[in-house]
C-alpha cells in the first residue's frame, strides 16, 4: 500500500502532469463536487420541506387587535 501524501505533495505532483492530465482531473474533481452537492441539496430538502413553501400573510395581519389590548388591560 502507497503511504499517504499530504496536499501540498499531491498538489505538487498534479502540477507536474501534462495539460491534459490535470484537465481530466479537474473534470473528474467537478463531477466529484456536482455529486457531493447534490447529496447536500437533497438531504436539506428532507430535513425541511417548508423551504419550498411560499409564505402567506393575512390581509389584516397588521390590524389593531383592540380586543386583546382590552382583554389584557383588565
Amino acid at each position: 500500500m502507497l503511504p499517504a501524501m499530504s496536499l501540498k505533495e499531491l498538489q505538487n505532483q498534479v502540477l507536474k502532469l501534462p495539460t491534459n492530465e490535470k484537465w481530466q482531473l479537474v473534470q473528474t474533481l467537478l463531477s466529484a463536487i456536482q455529486a457531493d452537492t447534490k447529496e447536500t441539496t437533497k438531504s436539506l430538502e428532507k430535513k425541511y420541506p417548508l423551504r419550498e413553501l411560499p409564505i402567506k400573510i393575512s390581509d389584516d395581519f397588521d390590524e389593531p387587535m383592540t380586543e386583546l389590548w382590552e382583554a389584557l388591560g383588565s
